[in-house]
């Protein structure tokens, strides 16, 4: 008995002692899909957000037809100032169904939601709103992909609704695989800590590849889509 008891424990303490630990850069809680795919999996899951944001106050809503966020901190900052019953006749636009999420809980749901893919996103919203005046909410440091994509083809509108900057008070331990959900997230990262060849890297979405390549990261896993659950998928497939 004792022996099979013994045998137990060691089994346990070597699978305690090498679970693999990943890191996904943002704020996770269990009930995260990404949290929940991993740790099924018997990883041990760590999420941390690299990116500060602060709001940036602004006084005057230009005129638009269509109000089209990039993100769930773009809804956030957006209606910190601008009360619902303001943009009542206005149409509603999100990137991708996170974004739609944020905007469904701030006032109702979007009228136009896409893949959260720029390229495919910005394609199928010309569909909708070509010609249109549209009133892009976003952060100081945004890439502005879609608005440059949609610029030849409609009235772009800019607006920056918060400020984001990479964090400087890093103190990360070292992980087996790393799980960025964007650029800026990214740049934070290698700006503190090196690659180890040794560690996966995964990118949530097109973009963030592009930014970790130029990083110097050569062998990049990238999401099927931009979700917390394709990230998942793509760690424990890689």
């Amino acid at each position: 008995m004792f022996d099979m008891l013994s045998g137990i424990f060691s089994s346990l303490t070597f699978a305690i002692f090498h679970m693999k630990k990943v890191f996904i850069s943002r704020a996770i809680s269990s009930d995260s899909i990404f949290y929940k795919m991993l740790t099924a999996n018997g990883f041990e899951v760590f999420g941390e957000s690299l990116v500060d944001f602060a709001l940036s106050p602004f006084a005057v809503l230009p005129p638009a037809d269509w109000l089209f966020f990039y993100s769930k901190n773009g809804v956030r900052y957006f209606f910190q100032q601008i009360s619902p019953e303001k943009i009542a006749g206005i149409k509603l636009a999100a990137i991708g169904p996170g974004t739609a999420s944020a905007i469904e809980a701030a006032i109702r749901p979007p009228d136009f939601t896409g893949d959260g893919d720029p390229e495919t996103t910005a394609a199928l919203f010309l569909k909708t709103a070509a010609g249109r005046r549209v009133l892009f909410p976003r952060a100081r440091e945004s890439r502005q992909s879609i608005q440059k994509l949609l610029s030849p083809h409609l009235t772009v509108l800019d607006l920056v609704v918060y400020k984001n900057s990479p964090r400087r008070d890093l103190d990360l331990p070292e992980f087996d695989v790393l799980a960025f959900t964007s650029p800026m997230n990214a740049r934070a990262y290698f700006a503190k800590k090196r690659w180890n060849k040794n560690q996966k890297v995964a990118a949530i979405g097109r973009t963030t590849k592009k930014a970790l390549m130029k990083l110097g990261i050569d062998e990049v896993l990238l999401a099927e889509n931009p979700s917390e659950e394709s990230l998942a998928a793509v760690v424990l497939a890689g």
